[in-house]
């Protein structure tokens, strides 16, 4: 299958921004030295399925690697479902407004790819949602699906990574490009695809650990608050 290769707006893409701060909450929270909430939330990627213990997880590696950026303490709501699509994301909305929380990490488009979901259906639910989620006064970042055999082998997987990535621009929300840093990690550090995700599906304790760090290190980037680089 050919890389769909999303074009993201150059605006999404860390380093690159002047002026503003794409978080301007986050920003303000992190140079103030503030508490900062984080609520994570997704499908199996976020509750950490395919690491050896839950501590390997991306939710607990994200959090310690951007524990030490948040001066004022980091709390971390993990609210990861394995399996979750945008139709029952939808159904678990209301806790997650609930959370109140400064910034929400959006992990999709994996599960509704496989499960033959139109794209259409997937992404008019997902922009309303996150509409629904601005619109309580949360910041939002996404990321998009993984790069691993199954998703690669789904005829319909191309047409939701861009989806994803065509919600951050119509949004104006921040886009993470997992699959692309995923084929990336692959040339540059040497390894096979099964290696990040061995059950070819899931991300393994490998995996975990270079997403959770460079996730981490994104959104501080993003902020343009002091420490970024050092992440």
């Amino acid at each position: 299958m050919s890389d769909p290769a999303p074009a993201a707006p150059v605006a999404h893409t860390p380093g690159t921004h002047v002026g503003a701060p794409f978080l301007p909450r986050l920003t303000a929270r992190l140079l103030q030295g503030r508490p900062v909430r984080v609520t994570l939330f997704g499908s199996s990627t976020i509750e950490g399925v395919g690491a050896s213990t839950p501590a390997h997880g991306f939710g607990p590696v994200f959090e310690r690697a951007l524990a030490p950026m948040v001066p004022g303490g980091l709390a971390v709501i993990n609210r990861g479902v394995g399996g979750n699509g945008a139709a029952e994301m939808h159904a678990r909305l209301a806790d997650l407004l609930a959370d109140g929380s400064d910034l929400v990490l959006w992990q999709t488009g994996s599960n509704d790819a496989w499960q033959g979901v139109p794209v259409e259906t997937y992404e008019a639910l997902t922009r309303q949602d996150l509409l629904a989620t601005r619109a309580a006064g949360a910041e939002l970042v996404l990321m998009d699906p993984q790069y691993c055999r199954m998703l690669e082998e789904c005829a319909a997987f191309p047409a939701f990574v861009a989806a994803v990535h065509r919600l951050g621009a119509d949004l104006g929300i921040p886009v993470f490009g997992r699959y692309a840093r995923m084929k990336s990690w692959c040339a540059e550090l040497g390894l096979a695809r099964d290696e990040l995700s061995p059950d070819g599906l899931h991300m393994g304790d490998r995996g975990y650990r270079l997403l959770g760090e460079a996730v981490a290190a994104w959104l501080v980037d993003l902020t343009g608050a002091p420490g970024g680089a050092a992440l």
